[in-house]
């Protein structure tokens, strides 16, 4: 009886807790816009903690998930050269890279994935992907390349 009453209260502050993110996620984003080429910063969503362990199982998930979704646009190595992105308008980004122009904390990669970028023809996965495979991706997506902020 202790033990089931411990994973239902353990099993409640994690939805709790992924169901708090999603909806500050999906809250009208504080932006900073950039100058001509500058970078664009999400400060709300740079507060964002990433609720996933990085270990080697999220990783994996986040690695299968990148292969499925994000490989055609920003490569399979992350450098931004998928064959679907040689033909936007707007390059993908490298992902292999220490800084991104729309933030490179957890939270901004988070909000990134999950929201879009309508301007780069960066589409939504929120529809497509629960909250949790999102940050699968996000840790997957920081094994790629140098160590990033938060």
């Amino acid at each position: 009886m202790r033990h089931s009453a411990l994973t239902h209260a353990i099993a409640t502050v994690a939805v709790c807790a992924i169901l708090a993110i999603s909806i500050a996620a999906r809250e009208r984003q504080e932006h900073q816009h950039p100058a001509a080429g500058g970078k664009h910063r999400h400060p709300d969503a740079a507060k964002l903690k990433n609720p996933v362990s990085a270990d080697a199982t999220s990783i994996a998930a986040g690695k299968e998930l990148y292969e499925k979704n994000c490989a055609s646009c920003h490569g399979a190595g992350g450098k931004g050269d998928g064959k679907t992105g040689e033909t936007m308008k707007t390059k993908p980004a490298d992902l292999t890279d220490a800084d991104w122009k729309h933030g490179s904390t957890d939270g901004e990669i988070y909000t990134v994935i999950h929201g879009g970028i309508k301007t780069a023809g960066m589409r939504a996965y929120s529809p497509k992907l629960t909250d949790h495979q999102i940050w699968d991706v996000v840790n997957y997506v920081r094994s790629l390349g140098p160590k990033k902020v938060g």
